[in-house]
């Protein structure tokens, strides 16, 4: 159990890095008045896989551990709301593929960043807050 604990937390940081490196390439579209390429599609793309895969090894990791210990203490639950609604977020730009290049460069930088914000918010429920290192049995 403690090796998909590990994934889960593990996992984070290939958010932070797709989510840096999205802001800084929407930003430069945005700022820079560049047609939505492919690049700016892809990177969003995959900053809302990762955060679904996170998501699934989270669900996982919270069924397992509350069968095996009869565990489901109230902050899991709302780390994991916080953090199926972070999930939605993030595939939100899929609502403005037709929306002229500018309109989807600002919303898809909006959601990067509100989904990480959220993100943060889910972390900071559970007991340590961003200090968590191990897992709390």
């Amino acid at each position: 159990m403690s090796t998909l604990y590990r994934i889960h937390s593990d996992w984070r940081w290939i958010i932070v890095v797709l989510a840096i490196v999205a802001v800084a390439r929407l930003a430069v579209g945005l700022f820079g008045r560049q047609p939505y390429d492919r690049s700016s599609r892809i990177l969003t793309l995959l900053f809302g896989i990762s955060v679904d895969i996170q998501v699934l090894i989270g669900l996982v990791y919270f069924l397992w551990q509350g069968i095996e210990h009869d565990l489901w203490p109230r902050y899991r639950f709302e780390h994991m709301v916080v953090m199926i609604v972070a999930a939605f977020v993030a595939h939100l730009p899929a609502r403005w593929r037709s929306a002229p290049d500018l309109i989807r460069y600002r919303n898809d930088l909006l959601v990067v960043l509100a989904t990480i914000v959220i993100i943060f918010v889910g972390v900071l429920l559970l007991p340590g807050g961003i200090n968590r290192w191990e897992p709390n049995f």
